[in-house]
């Protein structure tokens, strides 16, 4: 199997289901981590402030910047997109996977609307080989980059024999039954060219929808969260006490429910939802966020939620805020929340 390489200064990352116990490929998604914006030149900058709001519906972020230069600056600004790898048996949760901004991110400058490019380039390494760019060869063919979704499945069934074999004998497809399987890497960022005049400030605002992982089941509780599955969850989301005991009640609540006279008896339901902002890899300004804010919404008061931020405050019955000054985040968060509401 073909392994992609890493893409430089890009903060997306997938994040794939862990291991549980009575999880089927068919209940299950894996999601893709946004975040890092990247602005050059990054040396003559002070991000004076820096808010990002994470929801299952939208993530939102905002960054000041104050130029600290003499002159003013022509700043690229990059928000990379997540790098996506086809590989067989793999669903991703893609939010709009017929675009080529398939997070629907939106920009905005000064408080204003503004117009970005969406860049993309395919690549393919084989196993012990060097890395390749294909973007040409796809476009040639009328293949999408993205290397997942109906769109671009459909559109590799309708190629002819000698374009297949184009791609097949390469290996940057494979067959799996009746449909082929892309087998390269897409690295896409959003870009844009933003003037700041020398010392002044701006807020530039990203908005998108994120990729939101999700498995169904019921395995949370301490019967089946348990050995390596535990010590992963509790590495990845900071899994503790609290939130097993509540899991543990929730399964039993769900398991001892009786069918109403009349009804047909069904399996108890709940979902794991899991998704994530990658801070790491993204900004090189001089030096932390002067003012950072962190607010993370569960979206239902009933919701169990647990994620890595310590001094995360609870301020609303959805919403968990972290405030810090001259602050780096060190690590990316990653936020698995249990849906208490898809239950009958």
């Amino acid at each position: 199997m073909p392994r992609p390489a890493k893409a430089l200064y890009c903060a997306a990352a997938l994040t794939l289901t862990l291991p549980m116990t009575g999880v089927s490929a068919e209940e299950s998604l894996a999601n893709l981590d946004a975040g890092g914006l990247i602005v050059e030149p990054a040396d003559q900058l002070e991000l004076k402030a820096e808010d990002i709001f994470l929801s299952t519906r939208q993530v939102r972020a905002a960054y000041r910047f104050l130029n600290k230069a003499s002159q003013d600056l022509t700043l690229t600004v990059a928000f990379p997109l997540p790098e996506v790898t086809g590989e067989t048996d793999l669903d991703l949760a893609i939010p709009n996977p017929a675009s080529p901004n398939f997070l629907n991110v939106q920009a905005r400058a000064a408080g204003k609307s503004v117009e970005t490019n969406v860049e993309q380039h395919a690549f393919f390494t084989a196993d012990g080989g060097k890395e390749s760019e294909i973007t040409d060869l796809l476009k040639g063919m009328n293949i999408p980059l993205l290397p997942a979704g109906t769109t671009t499945a459909e559109a590799l069934k309708r190629l002819s024999s000698e374009d297949r074999a184009k791609l097949s004998t390469p290996g940057y497809i494979e067959q799996a039954g009746e449909n082929w399987v892309p087998l390269w890497t897409l690295r896409s960022r959003i870009v844009r060219q933003q003037v700041l005049a020398a010392g002044k400030e701006i807020i530039l605002q990203y908005s998108y929808t994120p990729s939101v992982g999700s498995a169904a089941g019921l395995y949370f509780d301490r019967a089946n969260l348990t050995g390596e599955s535990l010590t992963q969850y509790q590495k990845k989301y900071c899994v503790n006490e609290g939130f097993l005991r509540a899991a543990d009640a929730l399964t039993k609540r769900l398991t001892a429910a009786k069918p109403q006279p009349g009804e047909t008896a069904q399996a108890p339901k709940t979902r794991q939802t899991y998704f994530g902002y990658a801070f790491i890899g993204g900004g090189r300004w001089s030096g932390p966020a002067g003012r950072f804010g962190l607010v993370i919404d569960k979206a239902f008061p009933d919701n169990l939620v647990s994620f890595c931020a310590d001094g995360a405050k609870k301020v609303s019955s959805t919403r968990y805020e972290l405030k810090r000054n001259n602050y780096a985040p060190d690590r990316n968060i990653d936020i698995l929340i249990l849906d208490k509401n898809v239950a009958p």
